[in-house]
């Protein structure tokens, strides 16, 4: 599979999840908010896809969980409406057999870089 990295950042992902790290707790939970809701928060990806994006960010829910609850759900239909549309261009959610981190739920927003 291709990757939407830059081998430099790639080569430093791939060396993390070979360490274990992603399996030292919920790494997700340890990085800093770039912007917080009620029950959500937008963190700064640690390893962008920085071969398509200018910005990367991931959208998460605070509680640490891979089901989201009616009220998550809610607010997030709103979050997205009034803050991520406006905001960046695309969202990605991976697919299960992507997921380095599947116990916390989480969506990678992106803007994408423009090469004119």
């Amino acid at each position: 599979m291709g990757t939407l990295r830059t081998p430099e950042t790639e080569a430093a992902y791939t060396k993390v999840k070979e360490e274990g790290h992603l399996r030292e707790g919920c790494v997700l939970c340890t990085i800093p908010s770039v912007k917080e809701f009620n029950e959500w928060r937008i963190i700064e990806n640690r390893f962008p896809y920085d071969l398509i994006a200018s910005v990367h960010h991931m959208i998460l829910p605070k509680r640490h969980t891979a089901e989201l609850s009616k009220s998550e759900q809610k607010e997030y239909e709103e979050i997205k409406e009034t803050y991520m549309q406006p905001t960046y261009e695309f969202f990605i959610e991976p697919v299960n057999r992507q997921r380095s981190i599947p116990e916390h739920w989480h969506l990678h927003l992106i803007t994408a870089k423009h090469t004119y």
